[in-house]
């Protein structure tokens, strides 16, 4: 079974359909006059199903999945997947976008923050949103550094800073949303983005943590980023912001495709392959 492509698969199928529930949920799961959430709403419940589901499927397909993988093995694959590749280009130039079209609201944000009476608010207007910007800005070389050390193999990965930005960026971006969030009594209205932005930080924390373990923890790299990229596209229909939009679109491009690299096939014992830079280390060896 080609697990490196079902799952992914299915939770991007199952994040299409988390976005048409959210859309539903915005147009009949609150009350027209006050705004408040109607209990039990079936949109709901079904947004819950749908992550219970591919929970339970993700966690069962990669259960037997114990072996724990270096650096070079887990993503070995990447060198020979154009379609890896593409998707993470395509996911640095989506935080490069959403940086651009937050420089363009900036001006409006500023304003509305400089007016606002609450403290928080007007904190996450003029500081948080520029070091969006700046974390987005960085956060695109940063992803197509990651993806060059990927492609050449090597040493080039081991204990790399790139993923470790990406990673501020989303800390950054959950402090802001809980500061336009945390006076808003409806949990419904906001809880999907919330999740969306913490399964996301997760998945890039695992797939981080590649470059810095001697081994990686595969089974729960793949549950978190399959289940941020379920969340990232049922956060897209709910009404968020243009720059958070194309955010959630980089978490999908870049969780997904990760997840695809480690749950393809590999052989219990396989030699690495010689890179320039570990021959040359071995021809230094042979020197001295």
């Amino acid at each position: 079974m080609r697990k490196d492509i079902i799952l992914p698969g299915a939770a991007a199928a199952v994040g299409a359909l988390g976005f048409g529930l959210r859309r539903w949920h915005l147009a009949s799961g609150f009350e027209p006059d006050t705004g408040l959430a109607i209990p039990g709403a079936p949109a709901v419940v079904a947004l819950a199903v749908c992550a219970a589901a591919l929970a339970t499927l993700v966690f069962l397909a990669v259960l037997g999945n114990r072996e724990r993988r270096s650096w070079s093995r887990a993503f070995r694959g990447a060198r020979d997947c154009p379609v890896y590749m593409t998707a993470v280009v395509l996911a640095a130039f989506l935080l490069l976008l959403s940086a651009g079209v937050e420089v363009l609201a900036y001006p409006g944000a500023y304003q509305a923050a400089r007016s606002a009476e609450n403290w928080g608010l007007r904190t996450a207007g003029m500081v948080l949103s520029p070091l969006r910007i700046l974390l987005c800005l960085g956060g695109c070389p940063c992803t197509l550094l990651w993806a060059r050390n990927l492609y050449r193999g090597g040493k080039g990965g081991r204990e790399s800073l790139p993923l470790l930005e990406l990673c501020l960026l989303y800390c950054v971006w959950l402090v802001s949303n809980y500061q336009n969030c945390a006076a808003n009594p409806v949990v419904e209205d906001y809880i999907w983005e919330v999740l969306a932005i913490c399964l996301s930080l997760l998945g890039l924390y695992y797939v981080a943590s590649y470059s810095f373990l001697k081994e990686g923890r595969p089974r729960r790299t793949v549950l978190a980023c399959l289940m941020g990229t379920f969340f990232s596209l049922t956060a897209m229909g709910g009404g968020i912001s243009p720059a958070e939009l194309l955010r959630c679109g980089f978490s999908v491009l870049f969780l997904s495709a990760h997840a695809a690299l480690l749950l393809q096939d590999h052989p219990e014992e396989e030699e690495e392959e010689e890179t320039p830079e570990l021959t040359e280390e071995k021809e230094a060896q042979d020197h001295a």
